[in-house]
């Protein structure tokens, strides 16, 4: 290849780059920042709706119930839509419900509108994998993992403090927490929008690519199958033949326990700096909560790009201990700052643990399967999800204190590490077996 055609290539994928990962990094915002706005909510929600932190960790986790539901039919309408038509229709849809949570009057009203948004975002994390998929090849398909990190991360950074801020001020005479879910929700229905141009399900029609550059791309994203021929991975032909893979089951299973702790910390970070320093205003508490979503970004784009350049095995299950370390300390030693430092090293283990475990599936299962073990495998994440919230919640008013809920995610993270642990070392004895 010549100096100028290698120089051609480079900028369309960089292109490619901007483009697809601006969308993920973006979407992502939305989707976390839908699905836990209610956390900030709650800081004055639970009050003018007089709901108990019980009912409270009900409305945040049945969300995951919704997607439990939703993530397997939603996987094969995917499959059958294609990322383009599919995350567009759906991330229109969930706008709307977001909104729809500004004019609640009582729990049962939000319980409901929190299932509904759970079942329409269900198939936005996995569709997004499809895409990079799509896009990606080798040793960069962790990097471009890392952007769903990110955006999540971002969530944090911009949503926490700008939560904190709504609820402190009333919005055309409306609270803070219902002005919070309109003007987040709005904002998630104006990218639906801007989705129909960005988004593309390869390069053949792409608009924002030259026919060049959409040649170029294709050919690259060819070369990566023929390449790899020789190990690549088998075609299921049904969801059947995809649960009888043992290897499956254990990311099922591994995945389930990363739920639990993700969906935890995701609603409950500003309760627990709350609860870390007494008195603390709903604006301190989201300038806190950005400190644990910057590591969480610093580890996004870093983590899964050395795990890309060296291996996959360590970069994957020391995260877990990072987690279960920051939770003791955080039990430990009670001050704001040391919550905001403990809470940082949860998030920056459990985005450690997800931007290199979701390559895991691609070797395992064919191009054309992928929907459905990706659906299937978030099916875990999606029932602990629901669980995990609620149980913190009941534990939290039964005790007064977030000890318990806490010391059950030590013991989720812990084995969480033995599955992933079983699962390398199995999976290092069967490629050499069949080298």
């Amino acid at each position: 290849m010549s100096k100028a055609a290698s120089e051609a290539e480079r900028l369309a994928l960089s292109k490619v780059r901007r483009y697809i990962l601006g969308y993920i990094v973006v979407g992502q915002l939305f989707v976390q920042l839908d699905r836990t706005n209610i956390g900030f909510a709650a800081l004055t929600m639970s009050k003018d709706l007089a709901i108990k932190a019980t009912v409270f960790g009900f409305a945040s986790g049945v969300f995951a119930l919704g997607a439990f539901f939703a993530q397997v039919p939603a996987g094969f309408a995917l499959e059958r839509l294609h990322p383009r038509r599919w995350l567009t229709a759906i991330m229109m849809a969930w706008g709307a419900v977001g909104c729809a949570q500004a004019f609640v009057t009582n729990d049962i009203q939000l319980i409901a509108l929190r299932f509904l948004l759970g079942a329409l975002e269900s198939s936005f994390v996995p569709g997004v994998y499809i895409l990079i998929s799509l896009w990606f090849r080798g040793e960069k398909h962790s990097t471009a993992i890392s952007a769903v990190q990110i955006g999540t991360a971002m969530s944090g950074v911009l949503g926490a403090p700008f939560a904190g801020f709504l609820l402190g001020h009333t919005l055309l005479g409306i609270a803070g927490w219902r002005g919070l879910f309109l003007i987040e929700g709005g904002l998630t229905m104006l990218w639906a929008l801007v989705g129909l141009y960005v988004l593309w399900d390869g390069p053949d029609n792409c608009l924002w690519l030259r026919r060049e550059e959409r040649l170029r791309v294709a050919d690259v994203l060819a070369s990566a199958p023929r390449d790899l021929a020789a190990h690549a991975p088998p075609e299921r032909s049904s969801l059947w033949a995809v649960i009888k893979d043992w290897r499956i089951v254990l990311l099922v299973l591994a995945y389930t326990c990363a739920g639990w702790v993700s969906a935890t910390f995701a609603f409950f970070i500003p309760t627990l700096l709350r609860a870390a320093g007494a008195g603390l205003s709903p604006q301190t508490v989201g300038v806190l909560a950005m400190g644990p979503y910057l590591v969480m970004a610093v580890m996004a784009l870093t983590w899964g790009a050395h795990a890309d350049r060296t291996e996959r095995h360590w970069h994957c299950v020391i995260p877990l201990l990072i987690s279960a370390l920051g939770i003791m300390i955080y039990v430990a030693h009670k001050s704001p700052v040391v919550a905001m430092l403990c809470l940082a090293m949860v998030q920056a283990g459990s985005t450690g643990f997800f931007v290199t475990f979701w390559p895991l599936c691609g070797a395992l299962v064919g191009k054309n399967t992928l929907a459905k073990a990706t659906a299937l495998i978030s099916i875990g994440t999606q029932a602990s999800s629901f669980v995990a919230p609620i149980v913190f919640g009941w534990a939290l008013e039964a005790t007064g204190r977030a000890t318990v809920g806490l010391y059950i995610c030590v013991g989720v993270l812990l084995l969480n590490f033995v599955i992933m642990n079983i699962f390398f070392y199995n999976h290092k004895i069967n490629s050499k077996n069949s080298s």
